[in-house]
């Protein structure tokens, strides 16, 4: 061998510990392309906020003050829907971004007799543990279930309602002072505007007194643990405040009420000069339904059907560069909110995994040509609905029982609905003929998903429901 040859390989040599070095920096980074940006994503859940309720919506009432402003630096999803129409799979769903019959967080509390339930499979991760392993630091001001899954992949987990009480919405925002230099996820959660309905700002005044007003504003305060729900009924019905307009004009207040706790988060983040940095979300998991459909519901009742006031909600995104252009973008077709995650993801250019089944919003059309809900709240029988352009169809199977909580053959009820046509729902197309070879097609489209959605590989465990939990579903209606 010539000495020319036996100085290239030394120069191999010499160099191969640095070749070493940079495929492993490649490979700790793979799915993840550097930004200069801080990671910096507060993703804020109004439990039980109907989208069309929003001022910004063109309702009547200015609910949402705060949220207007938000949106003017944001891009404003008008009709957006969730994936489940109750709070346990629709909230699944918008932190993994899988569909209810993915997940498996999908069966109805009654039936669940054993105090039993499903347990997310560690197979899906939650968007707090994806952003875990690229060291962001996740923080948690939510109550939701822990055995279900819900605190997994989180540094720091507060608990609680940060709306609900004074001393841990300080704590909330003490919790952003220490985190403006860190790349950090922070998921808040507030039931307040879920019934019952503790807010009086809408209420016309001598209604009721002022000793009864204050009972109402500070009802939950003082709640004796699975007894509020139908306590607060029991006192709207002794003040004869139980009924729809009433009820409507509490669920106002508590909206009222949570965007001013929104508008002081925005607030302390400009203080901290973090808000042009910031990702800010805003969504909910579900509507609430006002006697629209069945004139006898109009308290704390959802998580039982797909019409509109079941299941629009917002979607609001402020991104980073927003808040520089100060130009609004509303989006007028339909989103969901399983495309949540791989939004956040693609904007980090963080790699979705594998197992997600929603669409980055940053997409010219995300979620293709369909959108589907499924999971309802009720035992022994399901309902799942497909959209496809302005088509709405709903399906009733009775006794479902396999992992996507189907049984095709006792299919009971079906529905469709032309919501260009007839927004409101009321006339049902599946009756006339002419509609019914497209209702056979879209009833095959659902069952087709639904099939490629159920997977062994990520079929949800099952775990006891702790005495905290059942509490606080007793306190929200959900258990008697």
């Amino acid at each position: 061998m010539k000495n020319k040859d036996l100085r290239q390989i030394k120069k191999v040599f010499l160099f191969l510990p640095v070749i070493i070095l940079f495929v492993a920096l490649l490979f700790i980074n793979c799915g993840r392309e550097k930004i200069n940006r801080k990671t910096q994503i507060i993703l804020i859940s109004v439990d039980t906020l109907r989208g069309d309720h929003l001022s910004s919506y063109g309702y009547s009432r200015d609910t949402s003050p705060h949220l207007s402003k938000l949106i003017e630096d944001a891009v404003y999803y008008k009709q957006a829907y969730p994936n489940g129409c109750w709070t346990m799979p629709s909230h699944m769903t918008m932190l993994t971004g899988t569909l209810p019959s993915r997940h498996g967080i999908n069966r109805a509390w009654q039936a669940n007799q054993d105090k039993k339930y499903a347990q997310l499979n560690p197979a899906i991760k939650m968007i707090p543990e994806i952003l875990q392993s690229f060291n962001i630091k996740t923080k948690k001001f939510a109550m939701l279930p822990r055995p279900l899954g819900f605190s997994r992949g989180y540094d720091t987990d507060f608990g609680g309602d940060p709306f609900e009480k004074d001393k841990l919405f300080n704590k909330l925002l003490k919790e952003l002072e220490k985190s403006k230099d860190e790349d950090f996820f922070m998921f808040i959660h507030t039931w307040m505007v879920h019934a019952p309905y503790s807010n009086s700002y809408y209420l016309e005044e001598g209604k009721i007194s002022r000793e009864k007003r204050d009972a109402i504003d500070n009802f939950r305060s003082g709640r004796i643990a699975g007894k509020q729900f139908a306590e607060f009924r029991t006192f709207l019905k002794e003040n004869n405040l139980y009924n729809i307009e009433d009820c409507l004009t509490l669920y106002d207040s508590g909206i009222r009420y949570v965007d001013r706790k929104i508008g002081e988060i925005i607030e302390k983040t400009k203080q901290l000069g973090m808000y042009d940095n910031l990702m800010f979300i805003v969504t909910s998991d579900h509507g609430e339904h006002f006697a629209e459909h069945d004139p006898k519901q109009f308290y704390g009742y959802h998580g039982k059907d797909y019409y509109e006031e079941y299941i629009i909600v917002p979607i609001i995104i402020k991104y980073p560069e927003g808040s520089k252009k100060g130009k609004p973008k509303v989006i007028d077709r339909p989103v969901s909110l399983v495309d949540l995650v791989p939004t956040i993801l693609d904007y980090y250019k963080i790699k979705s995994p594998a197992f997600i089944q929603g669409e980055s919003l940053l997409k010219s059309r995300p979620g293709g040509k369909y959108l589907i809900s499924e999971a309802i709240s009720l035992p022994g029988i399901e309902r799942k609905m497909i959209r496809v352009g302005d088509l709405k169809y709903i399906i009733t199977m009775d006794n479902p029982d396999k992992p996507g909580r189907v049984n095709w053959d006792a299919v009971s009820a079906r529905r469709l609905f032309d919501l260009k046509q007839d927004p409101l729902e009321k006339n049902d197309l599946y009756k006339n003929l002419k509609y019914r070879q497209i209702c056979i097609d879209f009833e095959k489209m659902l069952r087709k998903i639904i099939k490629a959605s159920v997977s062994k590989k990520f079929a949800s465990g099952e775990t006891k429901i702790d005495t905290e939990t059942i509490d606080h579903l007793k306190a929200l209606g959900y258990l008697e």
